[in-house]
């Protein structure tokens, strides 16, 4: 991948040929598998299966399932593991795709506060107690129980 996405973008609203476009751009696009993109990730990281589950306090049986490929997660179980694995936040949005779910986007203020969260390498926990101090919906939701108790 070598043109960024606003090239790719007027690229196909200016073309006459859908085939000709797709066979131009074939290097562009991405089709990862989630479980190689999980994979990739372990090794970039220098992380291993348990420390990005227990980062992203899924219950372990789930989080292998993820990573072996047989569970589909929700896109919230996906930002937990970005936070397992302390991703950039490009890093993130990829794992977001590769999982077939929408990208963090910035004018959505939940999600602006997980991409902050990411920026900063903040942990899940830390980036649960920004989104429930500015009224969002949590990304663990026994989180709140706590906070209200207090």
């Amino acid at each position: 991948m070598e043109k960024i996405t606003k090239e790719l973008i007027n690229e196909l609203m200016n073309s006459k040929n859908i085939a000709g476009f797709t066979s131009e751009n074939a290097l562009e696009f991405e089709d990862l598998l989630l479980t190689d993109y999980l994979s990739q990730m372990l090794k970039k990281y220098g992380k291993t299966k348990i420390d990005v589950i227990k980062g992203a306090r899924l219950d372990y049986t789930y989080g292998y399932q993820i990573f072996d490929g047989r569970r589909k997660p929700k896109r919230e179980k996906l930002l937990q593991l970005a936070f397992g694995f302390s991703m950039s936040v490009e890093d993130a949005n990829r794992l977001l795709r590769a999982g077939g779910v929408n990208d963090l986007y910035v004018r959505s203020k939940r999600d602006v506060i997980c991409m902050y969260a990411l920026q900063q390498k903040m942990t899940l926990e830390e980036c649960n107690m920004h989104l429930y101090q500015m009224g969002e919906e949590t990304l663990l939701k026994e989180d709140c129980a706590v906070e209200d108790a207090d």
